[in-house]
């Protein structure tokens, strides 16, 4: 940015400067002049000076200055999106054939690029390969532990199922039979100590009945008291089972099933989330590898691209132009971005003529006017044309100046085209906005004005004399005059007598 502000600082410099020299030149050219006039009166004698008066066509219009430009031009730009350097152009002005070489970039660093992305690519490949096998064990592995985990919950479904339909039942009947059994053993033992108790004991003579007896009862009432605790056994196992084997039992395989629920539903989430993951990370992969494709194919591009040839045949112009600032110094090692315009190659087959129209003569002029162009290297020859566009909007004469004058972009359409116009040459531009035909005419330094009135000096017998005209349209360089003069009549191209009007 600094350095294009430099570069516009000193082009406005540079304008200044010619402004000053060409002002300077001006003000000297006035002062010879005005020394040359001073000369002649003081020697007493008069410039001869003087203009017949005749009928003739008169070209009302305005002289601009233009240039020659191909209404074509190839500009020619690095189209790669790389910044690179210059490392061989070819010389300006040169004459070169179509698919000639203009340019050649440094290629070094876009070849190292290249080969980092085949690199890239390369290995992003592999890993995708092993993305893809990861899936495959990953939904192997995934279907085991889901298969476990089914299993699982069938088992616990089972127990639950078995212990509630058979297990339990059956328990709880063989608790209830263990009961039974010894409420009926305690009744055996019973009923047994009652006939003791009640029934004559039959003894040999050796023994005693008594002791017999009370032996005999005394047994009995040990297999009463062994009954009513194996009764008590029973109850009391019944009793366990009941409040707390029968519910623990219960509640731990009702948990188990849960669990092994709770479990399957968790491995189904991971299992699902890891599937998911393994996908995102080969889409990732997959959208990598796109990318660094992508890449490498503009890379590629950008590389095919390193060289600049000749569109057509014609004749190589450095930089654009038609662009006034910030051109570029062309030469080996410059720095180049993308659109940057290096060259241009105009077709001089197709040549027209543009100039500047100030403003305030943009009424005067039209699309269609008549031209007659007169290049200042050809001194003499004339080519006709017309005006075949005007811009609609005015710009400035100086872009970046909001106090320089405003113009209108204009072109000239060439009646035919010559070998001897070249693209960039200047010209004087003759604007012929209309005709009149045969009218008295002098030159608009024979016409004077005082007040609202205008005259000039016709010359007689007795020397000029002071006559007032009425003036119509004009020119750069004739008025038309149509009262005051006739045809042959001779008028002064400066004022007489003013040698008497200084004394």
């Amino acid at each position: 940015m600094n350095f294009r502000r430099s570069r516009i600082f000193l082009a406005a410099g540079v304008l200044l400067f010619a402004a000053a020299a060409g002002g300077a030149w001006w003000r000297i050219r006035v002062r010879e002049a005005a020394a040359r006039a001073r000369a002649t009166a003081a020697n007493g004698e008069e410039p001869d000076r003087t203009c017949k008066v005749k009928r003739d066509d008169l070209v009302i219009g305005l002289i601009q200055s233009g240039y020659v430009n191909a209404s074509k031009k190839h500009k020619l730009a690095l189209m790669a999106n790389y910044r690179t350097k210059l490392l061989w152009v070819i010389e300006e002005n040169s004459k070169v054939k179509a698919g000639d070489l203009l340019a050649r970039f440094e290629t070094a660093d876009l070849i190292e690029l290249i080969e980092n992305q085949e690199i890239e690519l390369d290995n992003l490949s592999k890993e995708l390969e092993i993305a893809y096998e990861a899936e495959k064990i990953l939904i192997s592995t995934n279907a085991a532990e889901l298969q476990d985990a089914e299993e699982k919950l069938l088992q616990t479904d089972d127990a639950l199922r078995k212990y509630r339909r058979f297990e339990r039942a059956s328990t709880r009947d063989t608790l209830d039979l263990a009961i039974s059994d010894a409420e009926d053993a305690l009744d055996a033992a019973k009923t047994n100590y009652a006939t003791i108790r009640d029934t004559q004991v039959q003894t040999s003579t050796e023994e005693d009945a008594d002791a017999k007896k009370r032996k005999q009862l005394k047994e009995a009432q040990a297999k009463i008291e062994k009954s009513e605790n194996s009764l008590e056994a029973a109850e009391n196992n019944r009793r366990v089972f009941r409040r707390y084997d029968n519910p623990s039992k219960l509640s731990r395989l009702v948990n188990a099933n849960e669990q092994a629920k709770l479990n399957l539903r968790k491995i189904s989430i991971s299992t699902a989330s890891k599937v998911v993951q393994q996908k995102k990370s080969i889409a990732n992969l997959r959208r990598r590898i796109r990318r660094c494709r992508d890449q490498l194919s503009r890379y590629r591009e950008y590389l095919s691209q390193m060289e600049i040839r000749a569109p057509v045949d014609g004749i190589v112009i450095y930089n654009d132009p038609d662009r006034r600032w910030n051109k570029l110094d062309i030469k080996p090692g410059l720095e180049v971005g993308k659109g940057q315009v290096l060259f241009t190659i105009p077709e001089m087959a197709n040549l027209i003529v543009e100039f500047d129209l100030p403003e305030q003569y943009r009424s005067k002029v039209a699309v269609g006017n008549r031209v007659i162009v007169s290049p200042d290297s050809l001194p003499g020859v004339r080519f006709g044309g017309a005006i075949s566009h005007i811009d609609t909007l005015p710009v400035y004469l100086i872009t970046w100046d909001t106090s320089s004058p405003k113009i209108y972009k204009t072109k000239v359409k060439l009646d035919y085209q010559s070998p001897r116009l070249v693209n960039g040459m200047s010209t004087q531009v003759n604007i012929v906005a209309k005709t009149l035909r045969n009218v008295l005419a002098v030159p608009v330094e024979a016409v004077f004005e005082a007040g609202d009135r205008c005259f000039v000096y016709r010359m007689t017998a007795g020397g000029p004399q002071e006559v007032n005209v009425t003036i119509g349209e004009s020119n750069d360089n004739m008025v038309e005059i149509r009262k005051g003069l006739e045809e042959g009549d001779t008028v002064c191209l400066y004022r007489p007598f003013r040698k008497e009007r200084r004394e």
